[in-house]
């Protein structure tokens, strides 16, 4: 039935149908818009009644590959990029040390990624005078590159570029420093770490010295001190199109797409993230303060500016008399058949402080972190330091005490006498890169050192090293050693110690004597770990005999050994059980050739 609604397309308002004409009206807009949308070009040919669609013969553009044209073509080259931990613009509000001797101050640091060291950077503090040197060092402590800072400001940050950029491979721990001939320096502490890009501080102990002439600074405080040295590091983005190839060309008719990089940043990030101090009075541990946009002025502070208030004056501590009344404690009784307190080879049992001793802890006097001796001839019996030792005057006596740092007997580039004995060293709770004892005219006997990377230092002359026990750890990036010699030495003695280095993966060896050393004696020894164990080298006429060598406990090899220039005798592997004790002789140890 046909529809009766006017409004209805199917008829007219009398009910009839609508006409052909009408049809074809309403066929070609339909039409029209069909071949719109499919964008064919087409002619119209209308005759009557009937409609004819045909397409027109239209050209088609032609698109010619040409591959060769952009494989031929070279690959753009990305610029370097290049970071440092800190800006120039970077205030360093932090204390002023005037040490008034000569030191290397440096900064412990990783790369990422391959890359090129283009110079050094450092803060020089108010009143620094004279010219300064900067380096940069490889983890064997060997030199890459120096140069002299020029056209030096009063104070602030100094910059300085090597000639030429020294290549570094990633991963790999370099230290950047420089040195100060009058000692005066900015430090602050509770340093942990900071990166920037892809560069990263060592995780501990980054900020390292030295006193004494430029030379590598291996010594580290506890507290973690950072010494503001900086790096200028260069790299290049890793290739964000890693099979070299260039994206395909646009049609003609398409337009070219903008192409965004995820990989490519700004700004590098720069973190440095100082630990908490728990005495917020202490001026020396509050964190350096940086802007977060230089280009951003700040607000001015409307609270007054105090009066400046007179310099506060240090707490020297407890004075030390040539013999304090400290009570002493048991005498170690040696052990039947040992002859020197351990019945084998010295273990934790028979070394360090001895059992039921009575310890008198002290009061630190120097930089919050040492005891500082000053008076020669102090004796030091049964007493506890919860930090280290600084020896400043000779014929220093330490005995049936506990230092839960280092012993150092360096100071103002002169080196004092000491001796040592049924003593810890160390700290308990985690591990110091530094050296538990240095640097020359000392003797230690009975010895216990934990809590250290190095055990005993020696870059002078006149040592012994007795019937002690060194039990090493180390921290990613360190090259630990049970004894290292550091520079020309002579008349060392190392008898009859322990020295494991099993709990130290980042090692060099229990015995590392490689510099320029006279007068070399190491004998009775047991030892166990390293890269090679025993390494022996620029020692002319050093004697190495009867030392036992753990077998199997090395990574290449027992020993490294200059045999032309050593007397090598009677030197033997050996198996241990868990306390030290030799369970079995494997076979003689000949001089490797």
């Amino acid at each position: 039935m046909a529809s009766t609604n006017p409004q209805d397309p199917g008829g007219d308002a009398k009910g009839r149908l609508p006409s052909r004409r009408r049809a074809r009206r309403s066929l070609l807009p339909a039409l029209t818009l069909a071949l719109l949308a499919a964008s064919v070009p087409v002619a119209w040919i209308v005759t009557g009644d009937t409609v004819t669609v045909q397409q027109a013969a239209v050209d088609q553009p032609e698109f010619t590959e040409e591959p060769s044209e952009f494989t031929e073509e070279p690959f753009e080259e990305q610029a370097p990029r290049e970071t440092s931990f800190w800006s120039t613009t970077t205030e360093v509000n932090v204390p002023k040390h005037a040490d008034r001797a000569p030191v290397e101050l440096g900064m412990r640091f990783t790369p990422t990624e391959n890359g090129s060291v283009a110079g050094v950077r450092f803060y020089k503090a108010e009143g620094e005078k004279g010219r300064h040197v900067g380096s940069l060092w490889n983890a064997d402590g060997q030199r890459l590159a120096s140069v002299r800072f020029d056209e030096e400001s009063e104070s602030g940050w100094q910059e300085a570029r090597f000639a030429e950029p020294v290549e570094l491979q990633a991963d790999q721990v370099y230290t950047v420093s420089y040195h100060s001939k009058n000692g005066t320096y900015v430090g602050s502490r509770g340093f942990t770490s900071a990166r920037s890009g892809p560069l990263n501080t060592a995780s501990r102990n980054a900020g390292v010295f030295g006193y004494g002439d430029s030379r590598f600074p291996r010594q580290s405080n506890p507290k973690g001190y950072n010494y503001w040295v900086d790096v200028i590091f260069r790299w290049r983005d890793r290739d964000p199109n890693p099979w070299n190839t260039r994206p395909p060309r646009p049609r003609p008719s398409e337009p070219p797409i903008d192409t965004v990089d995820p990989n490519a940043t700004a700004n590098p990030d720069t973190t440095a993230i100082p630990d908490t101090p728990s005495d917020q009075t202490d001026t020396e541990s509050q964190t350096p303060t940086a802007s977060a946009d230089p280009s951003v002025s700040q607000a001015p502070d409307s609270t007054p500016t105090p009066s400046p208030s007179p310099t506060p004056t240090r707490s020297t501590g407890p004075t030390f008399s040539p013999r304090p009344t400290f009570s002493p404690g048991p005498t170690l009784s040696p052990i039947p058949g040992g002859g020197s307190g351990c019945a084998g080879y010295p273990t934790p049992a028979c070394t360090g402080v001895p059992p039921g001793t009575k310890l008198t802890e002290l009061k630190l006097n120097m930089d919050g972190d040492s005891v500082r001796i000053t008076q020669p001839g102090t004796v030091l019996n049964a007493v506890h330091i919860p930090g280290s030792l600084l020896i400043t005057a000779d014929n220093v006596t330490i005995t049936n005490s506990q230092i839960d740092g280092q012993i150092i007997g360096v100071y103002d580039n002169k080196r004092y006498s000491f001796t040592v004995s049924d003593s810890t060293i160390g700290p308990t709770n985690r591990c110091d890169t530094a050296p538990g004892i240095l640097d020359a005219d000392f003797t230690a006997t009975r010895v216990h050192i934990r809590g250290h990377g190095d055990g005993f230092s020696v870059s002078g002359d006149n040592v012994t090293i007795q019937d002690s026990y060194v039990l090493l750890c180390s921290n990613p990036g360190d090259h630990s050693d049970g004894i290292q010699t550091v520079g020309a030495s002579k008349n060392l003695t190392f008898h009859h110690n322990t020295v494991d280095q099993r709990k130290a993966p980042s090692h060099t060896a229990p015995v590392f004597l490689v510099d320029r050393t006279q007068g070399v004696t190491v004998t009775d020894n047991l030892l166990i770990g390293g890269t090679y164990t025993v390494q022996i080298r620029t020692a002319p006429g050093a004697v190495a005999r009867n030392n036992a060598v753990v077998a199997d406990s090395w990574n290449y090899g027992p020993a490294s050994i200059d045999c032309a220039n050593t007397d090598w005798s009677g030197n033997s592997l050996v198996t241990i059980d868990n306390d030290y004790n030799v369970t079995s002789t494997v076979g003689p140890l000949p001089c490797p050739k």
